[in-house]
């Protein structure tokens, strides 16, 4: 589970999947990421953003066909922003870590997607 939320700690541009693997902070001092300004993200921008996360995280922790990542990690980005409320997600913009109750929400979603 921890795995998936250091993805989420949504950094500078990797390759194709413009994310980072830094490990969670404790949230109270979180650094942005360097050079990626969400705050000005749509929902859909951010869905994907959170999937190309996860879909990064499970290539670099595991042998796993791309297709099937993409299925499991689609479903996980899709019920973190469902369960958000909107200040959670603005929160999730501002600072790139999943905080209180986002985070929760964010590992019942890693659990129901099996990632």
């Amino acid at each position: 589970m921890k795995f998936i939320l250091a993805a989420l700690v949504i950094t500078s541009s990797i390759g194709f999947a413009h994310a980072g693997s830094r490990p969670p902070s404790d949230g109270v001092n979180a650094p942005r990421g360097a050079g990626v300004d969400m705050r000005g993200m749509s929902d859909d921008q951010l869905r994907r953003r959170i999937q190309d996360a996860c879909v990064f995280k499970l290539s670099e922790r595991e042998e796993t066909i791309k297709t099937n990542a993409v299925s499991r990690c689609g479903c996980y980005a899709g019920n973190v922003l469902r369960a958000l409320s909107s200040d959670e997600a603005g929160e999730l913009r501002e600072t790139g870590v999943f905080r209180g109750n986002a985070r929760s929400k964010a590992e019942s979603a890693a659990k129901t997607c099996k990632v």
